[in-house]
């Protein structure tokens, strides 16, 4: 066994072990049996030379993955220093820690209480805004967060933040500006500045649906948008991750290539523009991850195989995990993340595959019927399918590989979202490229910012209409996470079932 399939194999039984920890409930004692059991294996349970080797890798495996159960233990295990305040009024003073939220009725601080360090989670009026370093003092109620629905848990979502305690518009007073980090103060206003130049440079509902998806901002959508985003499966677009950012990454690295600019020119280029739109947007950790793997997806490209990505994919999964290892049950953005970047390394190629027949087989068809016949101009002709190939090909293996989780994660299951999917998602990375560009440019000049929207605007206007289009369709949405994985499972049946068909024709030829 070589070295590099044992790193890879210790890394992926680290993130089992926080996976198992994270559903499963373990006591330390557990723990230090699995781990005494993992070294006896990899000590004692050599039984002959052949097998010492991979006897060694399973015990070590083990242990590590007891390691990963104890990582989540550990980061589950909060230290909860304002216990003695719940249910009564109470005094925390310290700076905004995190950039500020607006909801339709609210703006969401989240204050750390300089006397504990506890992180509290204040609900305030939307006047007078909070900015990010502000010192303030709040007056109120102290209690835990609840969960306000069966299928989410609220309270620990904000638990993988570390955030354990909420008030509800307590009396706020401000004492003091600027007191957080400088670098995330600059960096958040320029998300602020970006966000402004958005709304000056567009209309609504267009400059609401860009910030969404590239700010992954929704407060300032309509309920008629999120009524239609929700029927036709389409919410993940504004959900910023990995899967926005790891497809347009791809996608700008392909049209580069198009227009003919050396490869090693074009990976740069777009390693540029990932970075550059993570500084723009805040740096938030969400987004840091997703650019992450979105960086993956552009070194697959490079590297033009896909075996070398398996142990970056799970290198980056590990430091991802042993930063916060509660992302991996209750971070969307982070699964969505992973999940589009396997789909984009992995599910391409078999797109790729069965389009090019496809391809062909429409062709001959079309040829023997007389309908298509080839003449002046077809190479010109094919470099401009090439980029809608691709295009195409990318969205549904990022697809495939995210729709499970798309189910859960947002309780329905649309009927109309392959259909969707596939007139919106194509356009989605050149909205978001045409989307960005514009933006900057208004940074500049409201006029410039306006001169090169609209091509953004139309793409957004097409994007909309074709989402109001299908949501108005009877019947577009079934509200049931039981008959969506009904559904998907069907689908992952019948894919399986190809797979293991061309496996077996594969096999036969071979012998």
């Amino acid at each position: 066994m070589t070295k590099s399939r044992v790193f890879f194999f210790l890394l992926i039984a680290f993130i089992l072990g926080v996976a198992i920890a994270s559903f499963l409930p373990f006591g330390l004692p557990m723990l230090w049996a699995i781990f005494v059991v993992g070294g006896a294996v990899a000590l004692f349970g050599i039984r002959s030379a052949a097998e010492r080797g991979r006897v060694i890798v399973l015990g070590a495996c083990v242990m590590v993955a007891a390691f990963g159960m104890f990582w989540f233990i550990r980061a589950a295990s909060a230290d909860l220093p304002l216990e003695n305040a719940l249910g009564r009024m109470a005094t925390i003073e310290g700076i905004v820690a995190a950039e500020p939220r607006e909801s339709a009725r609210s703006r969401q601080l989240v204050i750390r209480d300089e006397a504990t360090n506890a992180r509290v989670l204040v609900f305030a009026r939307k006047f007078p805004a909070y900015r990010y370093g502000d010192r303030v003092r709040a007056k109120g109620e102290v209690r835990h967060p609840e969960n306000f629905a069966e299928d989410f848990d609220y309270a620990a979502y904000l638990a993988k933040d570390d955030i354990y305690y909420v008030m509800s518009f307590p009396e706020l007073s401000t004492l003091g500006h600027g007191e957080g980090s400088r670098v995330f103060a600059v960096l958040f206003s320029l998300k602020d500045a970006f966000s402004r130049s958005i709304e000056r440079i567009l209309p609504e509902p267009h400059a609401a649906f860009l910030k969404g998806l590239l700010l992954g901002e929704r407060q300032s959508f309509s309920e008629e948008l999120r009524k239609e985003l929700r029927r036709t499966g389409t919410t993940h677009l504004v959900a910023l991750s990995g899967y926005n950012i790891t497809i347009v990454g791809d996608n700008l690295l392909r049209l580069l290539r198009f227009f003919l600019v050396p490869f090693a020119t074009a990976f740069w280029v777009a390693t540029v523009g990932i970075v550059g739109f993570v500084l723009l947007t805040g740096a938030q950790a969400s987004v840091v991850r997703a650019a992450i793997m979105g960086l993956l997806v552009l070194v697959a490209r490079r590297e033009g195989r896909q075996y070398r990505m398996q142990n970056a994919l799970a290198f980056a999964a590990f430091v991802m995990l042993l930063e916060n290892p509660k992302i991996l049950r209750f971070d969307v953005a982070f699964q969505l993340s992973f999940l589009a970047t396997l789909g984009l390394v992995y599910g391409s190629p078999l797109f790729e595959r069965w389009y090019d027949r496809a391809k062909i087989r429409v062709r001959l068809l079309l040829r023997d019927a007389g309908i298509l016949r080839e003449h002046r101009g077809e190479r010109k002709r094919k470099k401009r399918r090439r980029i809608v190939r691709e295009t195409l090909v990318t969205t549904l293996g990022a697809q495939l590989f995210v729709a499970p989780l798309l189910v859960f994660s947002f309780g329905s299951i649309s009927l109309v979202s392959p259909p969707a999917n596939l007139f919106v998602l194509p356009a989605i990375p050149y909205t978001m490229f045409a989307g960005f560009v514009a933006a900057l440019a208004g940074l500049l000049a409201t006029a410039a910012g306006r001169a090169v929207g609209w091509i953004a605007w139309l793409l957004l206007e097409y994007e909309l209409r074709v989402i109001g289009w299908f949501a108005v369709i009877p019947h577009a949405a079934i509200e049931s996470r039981v008959v969506g994985f009904v559904i998907v499972s069907l689908l992952y049946s019948v894919l399986a079932l190809w797979l293991w068909r061309r496996w077996r024709k594969a096999r036969a030829i071979r012998v």
